[in-house]
């Protein structure tokens, strides 16, 4: 019983950090592309 409940929560925990990550490289690689078109 424990590992299921062990399993279910680290599975959320992926997926949360996973949306994190995606998130994060999303608005990383906008700031870039706006940096580029100010510069040109």
């Amino acid at each position: 019983m424990a590992g299921v409940i062990l399993l279910t929560t680290m599975a959320i925990c992926g997926v949360s950090l996973w949306i994190k990550r995606r998130k994060l490289e999303k608005e990383s690689t906008e700031s870039i592309e706006s940096d580029v078109s100010e510069n040109l």
